[in-house]
């Protein structure tokens, strides 16, 4: 639902120190302050390719009310997706900087077969954003930069559900989009010789989302009702750290924590049409944990072109088995990363990452109400991403004045 795969140069070690830099100039995602460490104007772009699998398989008692039906399992409800971003930097005078970045940091899609077990309780879930992030930094001395930034989101989310069970079902669909607003904030310290710490924000944003709900299970599903919800996306806390230990050699270290308990119960109600304004049609109850991701990493740079990176990290998921449902099957993961930056001369390098992500197979438990019989399952996924990162310097690097000695 939240995609990390922001930056390949900071995926390569499972996204150890970017809130200090580790990044390079993607690490403005994470905290805007790091802008300080890039000259000149910069452009970055990034796509990263996600290989992701997810299954439910159905046991217990609902197998059997209608073994045919209800015992079939899902298979992989994910497969693929790109995730593409950008970024931008100016250095304005030697303290101040200016950025700009354009991600998706919330995104999802996923599909039940029909027919499988959890479909009445689920068949797509497909999230969409679109985030552009102008920021500002300032070099306040030369070891402490602060940086603050706005965002502009656009949110989209289509959900559908079955309204029986079989093959071709009666399918309703809930579906709308918002723009939201939030902001980022930052900064870095360069404590000692060859470290670097940063601590970056990112807000809540609250989406007001409206849109429609045809559903059988309203009027018959002959009309689409128009519909409203609000609910926040969470903020987010990166604590990074840079050390390096000899000349081709620096440690990585971060921590992140995100405030997903904001999100409990989302209430769909109506805005207009047959039904009465603010009667509510639907209620989704995900009560969300606060999730957390840890991660180690190191870089090593082999020669001037060439530097070569890996991490690992472990993220605590806000689903569990108390809470997860049949479109979204996440747990805790454990990253392990590699990857390298290849530069190609002082305007152009290349970043490269793999990271295999495994995922804690867990249990869906929903108990029978509101006419349906109850449903649990059995979870297990794991995810490969592959990213590149293309990095370019649009002006001319400062070359140092020679230095002539007298004798």
């Amino acid at each position: 639902f939240a995609p990390r795969e922001q930056s390949a140069e900071g995926q390569g070690a499972s996204f150890a120190g970017v809130a200090a830099g580790a990044g390079g100039l993607s690490s403005m995602f994470w905290n805007p302050a790091t802008l300080t460490n890039i000259e000149g104007i910069q452009s970055s772009w990034q796509i990263s390719g996600l290989l992701n699998f997810a299954s439910d398989t159905p046991f217990g008692p609902q197998t059997a009310l209608n073994p045919p039906v209800t015992a079939v399992g899902t298979g992989n409800i994910l497969g693929g997706a790109l995730l593409p971003s950008s970024y931008s930097s100016i250095q304005l005078t030697d303290r101040l900087w200016f950025g700009l970045a354009m991600n998706t940091p919330f995104g999802l899609g996923s599909r039940n077969p029909r027919p499988s077990a959890p479909q009445l309780y689920g068949l797509t879930t497909t999230v969409f954003s679109e985030d552009i992030n102008p920021s500002i930094a300032y070099k306040v001395t030369d070891w402490l930069s602060v940086g603050v930034g706005i965002e502009l989101m656009y949110f989209k989310v289509r959900q559908t559900q079955a309204g029986s069970l079989g093959a071709a079902p009666p399918v309703g669909i809930l579906k709308g989009d918002s723009w939201g607003f939030g902001m980022t904030a930052g900064a870095t310290i360069k404590p000692w010789q060859g470290g670097e710490i940063g601590i970056g924000y990112r807000s809540m944003v609250r989406q007001n989302v409206e849109g429609t709900i045809n559903s059988p299970l309203i009027l018959g599903g002959s009309f689409a009702q128009p519909v409203a919800t609000t609910f926040d996306l969470p903020e987010t806390v990166t604590i990074g750290l840079r050390q390096r230990i000899a000349p081709q050699i620096t440690l990585l270290a971060g921590f992140d924590w995100t405030n997903w308990s904001r999100i409990k119960t989302v209430r769909v109600s109506s805005t207009g049409g047959v039904i009465p304004v603010g009667a509510v049609i639907q209620t989704q109850n995900l009560n969300y944990k606060n999730g957390w991701m840890a991660s180690l990493g190191a870089e090593y740079q082999w020669n001037p072109q060439w530097t070569f990176r890996a991490g690992l990290a472990y993220e605590r998921a806000p689903l569990d088995d108390t809470n997860r449902g049949v479109t979204l099957l996440d747990g805790d993961r454990t990253w392990a990363s590699i990857g390298a930056s290849y530069k190609y001369n002082q305007k152009l390098s290349f970043d490269l990452a793999y990271s295999h992500v495994f995922v804690k197979s867990g249990l869906i438990t929903i108990p029978a109400g509101g006419g349906l019989p109850g449903y649990n399952g059995a979870t297990r996924g794991h995810s490969d991403i592959l990213s590149l990162g293309l990095n370019y310097r649009w002006d001319d690097p400062k070359v140092a004045a020679p230095v002539f000695a007298k004798y």
